[in-house]
């Protein structure tokens, strides 16, 4: 008869370690109702201490959430518990076909991009060696393909190849592959944020305010940030025209008229 399946079995224990490396590189995702739960219990909790950050401190409001919404479901999640910000900032990198962002993720992740970068280099010096030498030496570059990224390397160098970085200028970033993957991250945010910013445009209660970071230090975009938001709560007067002033004399003289009108009645 067939032997029985246990959980021992090397078949089964096969399936189970698949199943796992799949569920360890797969991205989880949530969905946009429950990001609005959890900020609403978030915000609740803030405002048990709001009135205690200075004399006079209103209850709600002093919060601030850093890339959401992420999408039209994710703002309309919000809007239905009344979870609305008084300002929503976009920071943008329109100049130069926006080095400044690429230039910034390159810096943030430089020794991983490198990384690959040097893995794709010798790759590809280890490729053309295959095809220039003789059977004997294609078999040795095989052996090296399988060992260690960093013996690779070393081995690529030893053979004569000079595997190094691709340069660029201070203010730049090496256009390579390896770089095309956050490229297409900025578009998708970009493409995905024309539809948000119409949708929140929708409400007259909140100001969008499109920050340009190009130049700008992180420092100076806090200022600009802080001066947007404050703005609707100062005063601003205002120079009175001749024609203001014309208006004001005419009511005056009419609340004039109304008064001896009343004292003849009297």
């Amino acid at each position: 008869g067939m032997s029985e399946i246990t959980a021992d079995h090397p078949e089964v224990q096969a399936m189970v370690e698949e199943a796992i490396k799949s569920a360890s590189v797969s991205e989880v995702t949530l969905s946009p109702e429950i990001y609005a739960e959890v900020l609403e219990r978030a915000i609740a909790e803030l405002m048990k201490k709001n009135k205690d950050r200075f004399p006079g401190a209103p209850e709600k409001g002093g919060w601030v959430v850093d890339n959401y919404p992420l999408s039209v479901d994710h703002w309309s999640a919000l809007s239905e518990k009344g979870l609305l910000p008084d300002t929503v900032v976009c920071l943008k990198d329109t100049e130069k076909d926006g080095v400044c962002i690429l230039r910034r993720t390159y810096l943030a992740n430089r020794d991983e991009i490198n990384s690959k970068i040097l893995k794709r280099l010798t790759d590809e010096a280890l490729e053309k060696k295959e095809e220039e030498e003789e059977e004997e030496e294609v078999r040795e570059m095989q052996e090296i393909l399988t060992s260690e990224e960093d013996q690779s390397l070393e081995a690529a160098v030893e053979k004569g190849e000079k595997i190094i970085l691709p340069e660029f200028a201070e203010d730049d970033f090496p256009d390579v592959p390896e770089m095309e993957i956050i490229k297409r991250k900025i578009d998708l945010f970009m493409h995905e944020w024309q539809t948000v910013e119409s949708e929140i445009k929708q409400s007259s209660l909140v100001q969008v305010v499109v920050l340009e970071i190009a130049e700008q230090t992180p420092e100076s975009l806090l200022n600009q940030t802080m001066l947007v938001m404050e703005k609707p709560f100062k005063y601003h007067g205002w120079e009175l025209s001749a024609e203001d002033l014309d208006e004001e004399a005419e009511d005056l003289a009419a609340e004039e008229e109304d008064e001896e009108e009343e004292v003849e009645e009297e």
